[in-house]
């Protein structure tokens, strides 16, 4: 696996490099997120909350999707990595669709800031009434979507704090009939699909605690940049996690192994919602942080969304020059790890075709690491340029850091192994093929 311009020693051209010693390609602009939000409203007409949406564009009026298991997972990705909770909503709990898939999996989102939305799909029976009971237990309030009446429903009906009941699917009888009935259980009332100010009065009179609809406000959209994540990669970790052998530091070198992860890892452990007073900046410590399961659930919904914008070669790219970095470190006596960590992230640009400041400078890494890998600052930036000039065909890169040329070619052809090897690994535990 070879990425030098020109004619080396070792073999010929395997790729071409951009400015920053990334492969070009004619891939796209960075790919963009999109999310729907509703308000929902009390009497008083004060938001209460946000219902999160699927949109694929900025101009859709309404969802479209194949998979509600995959519209589900993005919206969670969406509103909790990609736009951010404080973007989303930063103070009012938000409603998010749940399938019966993702009913049996722990939320990413803490219960003070989620309500799981059951869809009006999901069949009542022993498994999704014992996933309903574990999400209470863990502290997350239920609302039931377009709910219809039946005896089947009640224990549903015990297990949830919301039931919305939508205007334009009941008649006004069966509307006042459910309210009516509804009130028995103690919940509260979600009346949807409210267009009109007689509609919102009436519906107030009849006895409902919160409000949604056109009349109030229609849903806009909200965007960001997504994180592609490598559907290999993603595989690969979700099997390290539910290995109950497994150990922090041997999930975290599977992590390691795929930029985009380590980055969607970072901003997770940094996130506000799981900010703490110490600065997260490593896997180990991320995953220590947030514990395995919390990853775990991030991972599967990685999978499940289908976030497969990441091309192997690029990958394999990606682990060459880290690795390559990492040998150059440990011959010279330099921060082994770290410099693995900075030839990593210094391919980000080209995984996520977007300006290397711009995915770098938000994250909450040390300032010096920072410019080691944006300005080949300090010893950590003299290893990561003496690589780069070599993967571009610049060998004096490496004498006028005081590197070998040697020791830099020997690292270089060292790592292309190396990344064939985790290649190969990532393809075994993954049990896929790479496209």
């Amino acid at each position: 696996m070879c990425y030098a311009l020109r004619r080396t020693q070792r073999g010929s051209t395997c790729g071409r490099m951009g400015t920053t010693g990334s492969p070009e390609s004619n891939r796209g602009a960075v790919p963009e997120c999109f999310l729907g939000r509703q308000p929902i409203y009390d009497g008083n007409l004060e938001i209460r909350a946000y219902e999160l949406l699927y949109r694929r564009n900025v101009a859709d009026a309404t969802a479209s999707f194949v998979s509600g298991d995959q519209a589900s997972a993005d919206v969670l990705l969406e509103a909790f990595l990609e736009i951010g909770l404080p973007t989303v909503s930063p103070e009012q709990p938000v409603f998010i669709n749940h399938t019966a898939v993702l009913l049996a999996m722990n939320p990413i989102v803490p219960p003070d800031r989620c309500v799981i939305e059951v869809l009006e799909d999901v069949e009542v029976n022993a498994g999704t009434i014992a996933c309903l009971q574990r999400l209470n237990s863990l502290g997350y309030k239920i609302a039931l979507d377009d709910f219809v009446y039946s005896e089947v429903q009640i224990p549903f009906i015990r297990l949830a704090h919301y039931v919305k009941l939508d205007l334009r699917a009941l008649s006004t009888d069966d509307f006042s009939r459910h309210v009516e009935i509804l009130k028995g259980f103690g919940v509260k009332i979600v009346a949807e699909k409210v267009e009109s100010a007689a509609e919102f009065e009436w519906s107030k009179a009849l006895g409902c605690d919160l409000f949604q609809g056109y009349y109030l406000r229609r849903p806009e959209v909200l965007s960001g940049r997504r994180i592609p994540a490598n559907r290999l990669s993603a595989i690969a970790l979700l099997a390290e996690c539910i290995d109950p052998d497994k150990s922090a530091a041997e999930i975290a070198a599977t992590l390691s192994r795929d930029a985009t992860l380590i980055y969607g890892l970072l901003r997770l452990a940094n996130s506000a919602l799981y900010a703490r007073d110490v600065r997260i900046e490593s896997p180990v410590q991320a995953l220590l942080q947030l514990g395995v399961d919390r990853v775990f659930r991030w991972v599967s919904l990685l999978v499940i969304s289908g976030s497969d914008n990441c091309p192997a070669g690029y990958l394999g790219f990606a682990l060459q020059r880290a690795r390559a970095c990492e040998i150059v470190a440990q011959q010279y006596g330099n921060n082994a790890p770290m410099a693995y960590m900075a030839g990593l992230l210094s391919t980000l640009d080209s995984i996520l075709s977007a300006p290397l400041p711009d995915i770098i400078q938000p994250l909450p890494l040390d300032a010096g690491f920072k410019r080691a890998i944006l300005k080949r600052e300090g010893d950590l930036g003299a290893i990561l340029e003496a690589v780069l000039g070599y993967e571009a065909g610049n060998f004096n890169a490496a004498a006028q850091h005081g590197f070998s040329i040697q020791h830099v070619q020997s690292a270089f052809w060292e790592a292309a192994a190396y990344s064939a090897r985790m290649i190969a690994d990532l393809k075994v535990v993954a049990g896929s093929e790479v496209p």
